[in-house]
């Protein structure tokens, strides 16, 4: 008997084959009661939600559908489909829901975190940025208010204050970065009052597949202004005077870049006296490449823009700037140097949380997503998430049309403007998607040369990201727009934006007549997820629309080939038109492969950074298990003193003399004080090490060893003798206090906290770095 592969998948459990549709009935039951209820019925079932929290069970699930679609219509005059509580039913039993563009994630959110808050759980709802934290909160709160749940909103202009009512909170919407650094900031704290955070829960996750895996590529590194001040070398001046393909190359992939024999014969004839391949030439070498890669592989308006005389990081997966974000202060000096800019302070890490371990500290994790299933086994793996498709609302005829590529990045161009234009003369509305700023800017210079007027959505302007958005579905408009995944705002024909509203039914009637909305994607992105977010803007809930990619031989997708044996820009130079398109049938083919071999090196990327990290985490949580007793209680950090006192048969007769100054209390606050500053200040210190011990583990494999273990032995090694390092540094602040007036200066005896904090975007590609480059070059010394 044949079997489907749809049915052979379900029956071995493959990930992505949930069956989302077993409570199909629960929810028909659900919609029909709800037809017939009154707000006594429902404040009646509410009632003993909350008296009871429920184990949702599907009589419970059934009831609290029924509430939810009452509440839903009288508090948000939103009827849900039923397509949307399908969807809810299936996330309050952990399962990750895949939902189109369109089709109404944010109730869906909101649904799932109140049937939680309602059975007395406190809940996180994390999303990507800031916007969407609020909007949402802002958009769902009087259904939440109706269901008697407080909820509220977190974004990174939030004071301490805020923060902390808003986490007391039954719901709470807040981005994953945020959320993040709120935890560095607590295990920084110095009074139990300052902790924001309460105690983990249930987390619902929007766009799931950008949180897990586009964001959670590089660790959240929390920084501080420097003890004191790091020493470089000048490298700049020399640097802008290396020639390209004979001073140094750059990989096909632009990821490295690689001084060739000849820059290295200007290094040693430039520095004669120092040994590059010593110790004493480490920091040579480590400005060298630092300065090099500033210089060569990071582009003004696609990594970063320049503005308010800054230079601010644009986000690769998100198209916006990365706020209090920048680059380890080596590589920050060099682009501020390469752009003319004033230096920021220097910083050092104080603390740093992987993605991961952030969220596998709540008991229970669900979410939503355009593209879950496309990650299915990888949330399976590393996250014990199963994932599962909803159907939409209403069929999908939005037409994707079949690739079209060219032979040069200008041919492509040329292609992409004739194609808007074409539709631009019918009142067709076009979305042009770009991967950054420079690419959008062009375009609309290039749109403008053609008379065609257009809206830009990029980092320089999301500000203005709901308006542009607004208007981009109407007749006749032009959009040029940096990476959409996260925008969370819907485009509609011929109407104003945001899930739940309609444009009046005369407008949105002229422009499907037209053929919707369509959607030009200039060069694929590093993950098909990508493209098919921005696919997804077309022909949402049944709307006509279209989607067509332009790439070139020259984007980032193609040049990259080499690495994975493709070698596709010289089999196809003479398979071309007249225009320049390629015609050659199994590109595209050939192209699709060579994006999930890139995606999947970034899995393995990430693979290898948790490696790396989870001894780290480990021996973290010991010292916050040491931190902890001492914040909670000052009493115990005396008593700590006490012992060392004991133990060193000194210390006591200064403990006395403090004590008779100060008083019991004060002493305990002051030892309280050296003791925290003293146990950050040596974690603060640790990290450090093993970061350098990090960027040079790799010249252990010209001994045939493995780096990673290695790395690992390296890490136990430097966190031995830990806490009798904490304590001689302790015992020496302490020693040197000084009584005036009755009282100790604290601040003069050296415990200073960081006035100011921000976050550093980490290189952690432990077997793709600058490390390599060093290897090679040994080797090369070595006439290996």
């Amino acid at each position: 008997m044949h079997l489907s592969r749809k049915f052979k998948n379900w029956l071995f459990n493959a990930p992505g084959v949930v069956d989302t549709e077993s409570v199909d009935g629960v929810v028909r039951r659900a919609v029909h009661r709800a037809e017939g209820a009154d707000g006594a019925s429902v404040e009646t079932l509410l009632s003993q939600f909350r008296s009871t929290p429920p184990t949702w069970t599907h009589a419970e699930l059934e009831d609290y559908l029924v509430c939810a679609c009452v509440v839903a219509a009288e508090a948000l005059d939103m009827t849900p489909f039923d397509t949307q509580l399908i969807a809810a039913a299936n996330m309050l039993r952990g399962t990750v829901v895949e939902m189109d563009t369109g089709e109404g994630k944010t109730l869906v959110g909101a649904l799932v975190a109140g049937a939680h808050a309602l059975a007395g759980r406190r809940v996180h709802v994390l999303t990507v940025n800031d916007y969407l934290a609020g909007r949402d909160a802002a958009w769902m709160k009087p259904y939440f208010k109706a269901l008697g749940v407080d909820a509220d909103a977190i974004t990174t202009h939030s004071t301490a204050k805020e923060r902390q009512e808003a986490y007391t909170c039954g719901v709470v919407y807040v981005s994953v970065n945020e959320l993040g650094f709120d935890v560095l900031r607590d295990r920084t704290c110095t009074e139990p009052g300052q902790v924001v955070l309460q105690p983990f829960d249930a987390c619902i996750i929007d766009e799931i597949d950008s949180v897990l895996v586009d964001e959670a590529t590089v660790p959240l590194v929390l920084a501080g202004r420097a003890r004191s001040e790091l020493q470089g070398v000048d490298v700049a001046g020399f640097v802008r005077t290396l020639r390209p393909g004979t001073d140094y190359t750059v990989e096909a992939d632009k990821r490295n870049v690689s001084l060739t024999d000849t820059g290295l014969h200007l290094v040693e004839k430039r520095w004669p006296d120092v040994e590059l391949y010593s110790a004493a030439g480490t920091p040579l070498f480590s400005s060298i490449n630092v300065a090099l890669h500033a210089q060569v592989l990071l582009q003004r308006d696609v990594d970063y823009i320049v503005r308010d005389g800054k230079a601010e990081i644009v986000s690769d997966s998100r198209g916006r700037v990365a706020h209090l974000q920048r680059w380890p202060d080596g590589l920050q000096a060099a682009v501020e140097t390469k752009e003319g800019l004033n230096r920021t302070e220097q910083g050092e890490v104080l603390d740093q949380l992987l993605v991961r371990d952030l969220i596998k500290g709540f008991v229970s994790v669900t979410g939503m997503s355009g593209t879950a299933v496309a990650v299915a086994e990888y949330l399976r793996t590393n996250y014990t998430l199963d994932a599962g498709r909803i159907p939409s609302h209403k069929p999908c005829i939005r037409q994707d049309r079949p690739e079209q590529i060219y032979a040069t990045g200008a041919q492509r161009d040329a292609a992409v403007v004739e194609e808007a234009a074409a539709a631009h003369a019918t009142g067709q509305p076009v979305l042009i998607g770009t991967h950054d700023v420079a690419t959008s800017e062009r375009f609309a210079e290039l749109l403008a040369e053609n008379g065609i007027e257009c809206q830009v959505l990029n980092a320089r302007n999301d500000s203005l990201e709901a308006q542009i958005i607004a208007e981009a579905g109407h007749k006749g408009n032009v959009t040029v727009s940096t990476q959409m995944a996260g925008r969370g705002t819907d485009i509609l024909l011929g109407g104003t934006s945001g899930e739940g509203s309609r444009a009046s039914l005369g407008a949105h009637s002229e422009v499907a007549g037209l053929g919707g909305l369509l959607v030009i994607i200039v060069g694929r992105f590093y993950s098909p997820r990508l493209d098919a977010q921005l696919r997804g803007r077309a022909g949402r809930q049944g709307d006509p629309g279209a989607s067509v990619i332009f790439s070139s031989m020259e984007d980032p997708a193609a040049n990259g080939q080499e690495s994975h044996g493709l070698e596709l820009r010289d089999s196809v130079a003479q398979e071309t038109d007249d225009a320049g398109r390629v015609t050659r049938a199994d590109v595209s083919r050939l192209l699709d492969r060579a994006q999930r071999l890139a995606e999947q090196e970034r899995f393995t990327t990430q693979q290898n950074s948790w490696k790396y990290n989870e001894l780290i985490a480990y021996q973290r949580q010991v010292v916050l298990s040491e931190r902890g007793k001492v914040l909670q209680d000052a009493g115990a950090a005396l008593q700590i003193f006490e012992n060392l006192g004991d133990d060193a048969g000194t210390n006591l007769a200064r403990l006395a003399d403090l004590r008779d100054a100060l008083g019991v209390e004060e002493l305990a606050r002051v030892c309280k004080a050296v003791l925290l500053f003293e146990l950050d200040a040596q974690w603060s210190d640790h990290l450090a090490l093993l970061s350098e011990q990090r960027a040079a583990i790799h010249l252990r494999a010209l001994g045939r060893q493995n780096p990673l273990d290695e790395y690992r032995r390296e890490t136990i090694r430097a966190f031995d003798g830990f806490f009798d390092r904490v304590n001689d540094g302790a015992l020496e602040i302490f020693d040197g206090l000084d009584i005036i007036d009755g009282g100790v200066d604290l601040e003069a005896a050296g415990i200073r906290r960081a006035s100011s904090t921000w976050t550093y975007v980490v290189n952690e590609e432990p077997f793709g770095s600058q490390s390599d480059q060093a290897v090679k070059w040994l080797l090369k010394k070595m006439g290996k």
